[in-house]
Order: C-alpha cells, then sequence, then structure tokens
C-alpha cells in the first residue's frame, strides 16, 4: 500500500493553524475596531461603524448617546476563512492544468505565509495589552501604530494570495516577464491620473474657499509682487521674504505666471512636481531589478506613499509648499549620482537647494553616502578617488550654504534676529545657538526626546507602507539621519497636538532617501548580515525566503502602499476622504451640501466687485487668498505683525476691511461684533451684497498716504 506524500500529511496540521492563527487576529480586530481609544485611529466614526457591520457586528448606543460596537471573533474568522476559500477556489480555476502535487504545495505555502502574517499582527494586538501592564509607552506606541499594522496584515494577506492567483496564470507571468512599453504605459497613466485627481482637489479647495494664505497663497503673491515691481514679499510682514527662507525655486513659474496669474497654476505645478517623482522612481527601480515592471510597481507605490501625499494637502490644508516643488530634483540627484553624471547633479543640486535651505540638511550627507558607495566598487583607488571627489566637494559646498544661510544671509534680512523656526524646538533653545549649547552640556535631554515615542511612530509611519525595506540598507539610511533628527525635536503646541510628520511638510526632503533605500533593498539579500541556519529554517517553513524576486518584493511595497493609505491618507484612495463626518470629508471640501458653504463660496465675485485692485485691503484668511493682486494686502486677525508695528489693528494705510463671517476659525460673526465699528467711527460698513456671508468696511478718510 502507498504511503501518503508528505504534503498530503501536512495539510490538515497546516488548516488548523491557519483557522487558529485567524481566531488570534480576529479578536484583534475587533478590539482595534470596537475600542473608541484606537478605532478613532484607524477609520473615521462613520467609516469604522459601516466596516463592524460587514464584519458581523452591532452598532448600539450607551447611557450618554454614543455609539457603542460590539464585535464577535467568530463573526471576523467565518470571514476570513470564507475569504480565503474564495481566493483558493478562483487560483485552482486558473491552474486547473497544473500538477495537483504542485497545486496542493502552493496551497500549503500560501496558508503558512498567511499563518505567519496573522500570528505577528496578533501578537501586536498581545504587545498592546501587555503595554498596560508592564510598560506604559509601550502600550502607547502599539495603540498609534494599531492602524499601520492592521494595514500591513491586510496588505501582505492580499500580496500573499494575489501571487497565489499570478503564478497560476501562466500568461500572466510571461507578459510579467516580458520587456513591452506595458509597464511604461501604466506607470504613465498612474502619474497622469494622480494629477488630475490631485489638482481637481486642490482646485476644489481653492474654490471653496478653504485655502489659508499664510504658507500656501501668499507664494502667489511673490509672483504677482515680483512682477508688479513690488519685491519678493509678501504683505503679512514687512522686509523681503528672504528673512524667512531662503526659498526661491518657485521663482521659476513667473513666466507662465505672467500669463496665467492665478494661484492655481501653483497647485497645477506643485501636482505635476509630486507625481513626476514617480519617473526618477522607475529608472532607478529599473537600474537596480532590471525588471520594468518592478519599477513600475514602485513608481505607482510613491503616488500612493501617504506621507507624500500630505505634501500635496496637508492636515491644516495648506495646498503649495514650494519645497514639493525641490522633490524631483532631488530623485534626479540620486539618479545621475549613481550614473556618476555630476554635472546634471550639480544642477539638480542648486535647483533643490532654491528649494529651502533644508534641503542642505539631506543633500549635505546623501552626497557624502553617495561618495562613499561609489568607492566600494572593483575600481582602483585613484578611479575610486576620481569618482568620489566630484561629490565630496559638492557635500561640502551644501554645508557651507546651510551655514551661511542660516547665520549670516537669513538673520541679515530679519534685521539681526536668528531664524523664526529654531522656536520650533521648545525648551531644547530659542537659536541656533542655544541649541547647540543644550546639545553639549544637557545631551540626555536631547537624546530623551530623539528617542521618544512620537520618534518611533515616526519611524513606522516612514517604512511600514516600504515593508520595512529601507532596513535591508542602512548606508543610505544614514542620509536622512540629521532630517529626521531634526522631525524628532520639533515641538509644536501641547502634547495633544497632531504631531508634524506626517502630516505637514517637514518630512519632505527625507522621502527620497527612504525610497532610495527601499529600492537597494529589493535586490535579493540584506547588506549588514548573512542568514542564519535557524532563520532560514524558518523562512522556509513559513513560505517567505530571502530569495523572493525584486518583482515580488516590488509588488508588496505596493500592496502596503495602498492597503497604509486606506487608514493614513486624505485622498480618495482613504477612508477618510469618503466620511460624512469627519472634517476632511469630500462633503465638506470639495463637494460641500452645506447650503451656507456653498453661498460664501459663490459671494467671492460680490467682495471683489467691492474692493478696487488700487486699495490697500485687510482681510481675514481664506478670502484673503483672493485679494492678494490689490496693490497692499494686509491680514485682519489678533496675530500681531511687524507690518502694523506688533500693534492690534490693520495698518494705518488700510482702505478696506474685508472680514468672512463664515470660515472655520471666525470670531466675527456679525455687525456687531466688528471692533472697527465700535467707538470713534472711522470706517463705514458697505451695504451687504453677499447675503452675511463677507462684512466690507471702508476707511472714511484716508490719515495716511503714500
Amino acid at each position: 500500500m502507498p504511503r501518503p506524500s508528505p504534503q498530503k500529511t501536512l495539510v490538515l496540521p497546516v488548516c488548523l493553524v491557519f483557522v487558529l492563527s485567524a481566531f488570534c487576529v480576529s479578536m484583534a480586530i475587533c478590539e482595534w475596531l470596537t475600542n473608541p481609544e484606537i478605532s478613532g485611529g484607524i477609520f473615521p466614526h462613520d467609516i469604522n461603524r459601516r466596516i463592524v457591520r460587514w464584519l458581523g457586528g452591532t452598532i448600539s448606543r450607551n447611557a450618554v448617546g454614543n455609539s457603542v460596537s460590539s464585535l464577535s471573533p467568530f463573526s471576523v474568522t467565518g470571514r476570513v476563512v470564507f475569504l480565503v476559500l474564495i481566493l483558493e477556489g478562483l487560483a485552482r480555476i486558473c491552474a486547473r492544468h497544473s500538477d495537483p502535487d504542485t497545486r496542493r504545495f502552493a496551497v500549503l505555502k500560501a496558508l503558512r505565509q498567511t499563518t505567519t502574517v496573522f500570528f505577528v499582527a496578533a501578537g501586536w494586538w498581545l504587545v498592546r495589552l501587555m503595554g498596560e501592564v508592564v510598560c506604559e509607552p509601550v502600550g502607547r506606541f502599539a495603540i498609534g501604530t494599531a492602524s499601520v499594522w492592521l494595514a500591513l496584515s491586510v496588505a501582505f494577506a492580499a500580496w500573499i494570495w494575489g501571487q497565489r492567483i499570478f503564478d497560476s496564470v501562466p500568461q500572466l507571468t510571461q507578459i510579467h516577464h516580458r520587456r513591452v512599453n506595458s509597464a511604461v504605459i501604466f506607470l504613465l497613466l498612474s502619474v497622469a491620473a494622480w494629477t488630475c485627481v490631485s489638482f481637481w482637489m486642490n482646485q476644489a479647495l481653492y474654490h471653496q474657499l478653504f485655502i489659508p494664505h499664510g504658507d500656501s497663497a501668499m507664494y502667489e503673491e511673490h509672483l504677482w509682487n515680483v512682477w508688479h515691481g513690488k519685491g519678493f514679499r509678501s504683505y503679512l510682514d514687512q522686509g523681503l521674504f528672504l528673512g524667512e527662507h531662503i526659498q526661491v525655486i518657485h521663482l521659476l513659474l513667473l513666466p507662465l505666471h505672467m500669463l496665467w496669474p492665478s494661484h492655481l497654476l501653483l497647485e497645477l505645478s506643485e501636482s505635476i512636481a509630486l507625481a513626476s517623482c514617480a519617473i526618477p522612481v522607475f529608472l532607478i527601480t529599473r537600474r537596480y531589478t532590471q525588471s520594468s515592471w518592478a519599477a513600475a510597481a514602485m513608481g505607482v507605490s510613491w503616488l500612493f506613499y501617504f506621507p507624500m501625499n500630505f505634501l500635496d494637502i496637508a492636515i491644516d490644508q495648506k495646498t503649495f509648499r514650494p519645497i514639493a516643488l525641490g522633490l524631483p530634483f532631488l530623485f534626479w540627484l540620486i539618479e545621475f549620482g549613481e550614473r556618476r553624471k555630476f554635472g546634471c547633479v550639480a544642477v539638480c543640486l542648486l535647483i533643490a537647494l532654491a528649494a529651502k535651505e533644508d534641503m542642505a540638511l539631506i543633500t549635505v550627507p546623501l552626497l557624502a553616502v553617495m561618495a562613499v558607495r561609489s568607492g566600494m566598487g572593483n575600481e582602483t583607488g585613484a578611479t575610486r578617488l576620481r569618482l568620489a571627489w566630484p561629490l565630496v566637494a559638492m557635500s561640502i559646498g551644501a554645508l557651507l550654504y546651510l551655514v551661511i544661510a542660516v547665520l549670516v544671509v537669513i538673520p541679515a534680512f530679519r534685521g539681526g534676529d536668528v531664524v523664526h523656526y529654531s522656536r520650533y524646538f521648545g525648551d531644547l533653545g530659542n537659536s541656533p545657538g542655544e541649541l547647540l549649547k543644550t546639545a553639549i552640556s544637557q545631551p540626555g535631554k536631547v537624546l530623551s526626546q530623539a528617542a521618544s515615542v512620537r520618534s518611533l511612530l515616526y519611524l513606522v509611519v516612514f517604512w511600514a507602507p516600504l515593508a520595512f525595506l529601507p532596513l535591508r540598507r542602512p548606508l543610505q539610511l544614514c542620509a536622512g539621519l540629521a532630517t529626521f533628527g531634526m522631525l524628532s525635536l520639533l515641538q509644536f503646541g501641547s502634547s495633544v497636538d497632531l504631531p508634524p510628520v506626517p502630516y505637514h511638510h517637514f518630512h519632505a526632503p527625507l522621502l527620497p532617501v527612504l525610497f532610495w533605500a527601499a529600492i537597494s533593498g529589493l535586490s535579493s539579500k540584506p547588506s549588514f548580515a548573512r542568514t542564519s541556519a535557524i532563520r532560514k529554517r524558518f523562512l522556509d517553513w513559513t513560505g517567505f525566503t530571502v530569495s523572493a524576486s525584486p518583482s515580488q518584493k516590488a509588488w508588496l511595497v505596493l500592496s502596503c502602499c495602498l492597503a497604509t493609505s486606506v487608514t493614513g491618507s486624505l485622498m480618495p484612495w482613504g477612508a477618510t476622504f469618503w466620511s460624512n463626518e469627519s472634517a476632511f470629508g469630500y462633503r465638506r471640501l470639495y463637494l460641500p451640501d452645506n447650503p451656507l458653504q456653498m453661498e460664501r463660496a459663490a459671494m467671492v465675485g460680490e467682495v471683489l466687485k467691492n474692493v478696487p485692485a488700487t486699495a490697500h485691503v485687510a482681510s481675514t484668511d481664506f478670502i484673503h487668498t483672493r485679494l492678494t493682486h490689490c496693490e497692499r494686502s494686509y491680514d485682519y486677525s489678533k496675530y500681531l505683525r511687524a507690518v502694523n508695528h506688533y500693534q492690534p489693528g490693520v495698518p494705518p494705510d488700510t482702505d478696506y476691511i474685508v472680514i468672512d463671517t463664515r470660515h472655520p476659525y471666525s470670531e466675527i460673526r456679525d455687525v456687531d461684533s466688528v471692533p472697527e465699528l465700535s467707538g470713534a467711527n472711522m470706517w463705514e460698513l458697505l451695504p451687504d451684497t453677499t447675503h452675511g456671508a463677507f462684512l466690507i468696511l471702508r476707511r472714511e478718510t484716508k490719515d495716511v498716504s503714500e
């Protein structure tokens, strides 16, 4: 009587272990989705309720009227197992002509891989539970990263069964390995689609008056003032903008702005710049992997990388930052540097530095790391020196530029005052000198801040969408140490405020380095150690191998970027976009159904009819973005500014005041709340033609003339 094959004897144990792992991860999912402390950081509440219902849970109301979700792990397990059975059935239909033993081995491998992923996800849930008892910071870290681990478990499972189905169709495998133009077309269509979606969102925010002037529309005011002879400035403050940042890259748009003098030009330019980064990502990946489809997968991964999405529209709806225009040149700097085209590297470096002086903080170590890598080849010593010295020279030049810009140029335009963002580091110091003094005299204080739970959260946020592949290339990661250290030390507001990463723009220069390290990590073996026998045996059992092809890893990265963008991004591929309760949902920002908001946006034309272009006008935020083409456009708020000698009120040469009574932060809702209409009657209220959306005041007599 013939003995059963080893593969047949493994079927039942593997299936049982798989069901056990599915139950374990289901318990974790049940807590993640029903614990208000955790679920709010994963999905908006209304989206979360829909998912709970889809998984067989119930929604009820507690004594105070809040929604309470309940979910059974048995219900979740049943759905997970049912979904796996459907995927396996599809794979078997596709592979019906293959050998039965081959099919059996493939499904066992997929089940072992999925089991491993589920146990890891459930293990993170146990870490959180133990953190509540053993180490409170560990518990907080586990809660903060719950959305990431949930997304990663879905991403890995989807990748595993996607590979299972893909390998079952020989035609797909043949197409994937052929060098055809399909990969390039796929990438270019993705870039075009992302650009259109991005510009549509920015345009909608602009038309709905949701784009703030400061740190966004003020850059369009720079262009307008330059070609109208007013200098490189915004009237938010006195002096040229060079007292804030050495940030002049948007002046390259000046010829286009003269043809289309609109803030939307800058929004379109930023969308194109961010999307175009996928092209150098494609070229760098193709050099490393010799696979066009792996390169296309990494290029599309960039588009769905949610820390990048916040560079387009930040958490505070600031939609344009000139630093985003410099990102493509950082990617091209890496591409040309590795191809040893040093003239092109120098051009890219100069343009990148024009995006912001912060770029030097990344280009200095980046060029140094590239110089080190250029000396690690098989060339002779003289050849290595010849290849390394241009990179070293440019690295030193970027360092000198950073020092001169921060310590000399910016203070010179500020009347000798230190750079304003040195105050972003809280009690570590309010000037570069104080920061250096603290680092020398109290290194423990600096290290404790840099090694905080928040910093660990940053690492997970940056690495997880890239499947942690950057960890395989620590040398490349060293290029981002200075920038990441700066991000870790930033302190804004109170401890309950949202951290600046990745919701704002401060992390922008770090992203090309992370993708460079991830692309290099697609190679078959890590650079820092050999695979031990125990590790190899464990990987063989789980079905994961260190020799997985670069193409498989590239598709894994894309899967992780897609899954994490569902929980992390505010764009249409993120769940938040479709929420009716979130402040970032499409019905609040892009296609509002609030009649008062729709009327407010429609009344912009009435405001412009009442304020002549020759006027000096002070206005509240949001409507300020439409008044920057006036002779002067001041800020009307409680913020004390140098342009008014740090006094409350408006500058004495102001002709008009425009108050938006319905913008999100308005403290003035009606005429009785306007301070200029109380006391001395220097202002007259113009007849209301905006149905109360805006109040327009005109000075009766102009006391100061120029």
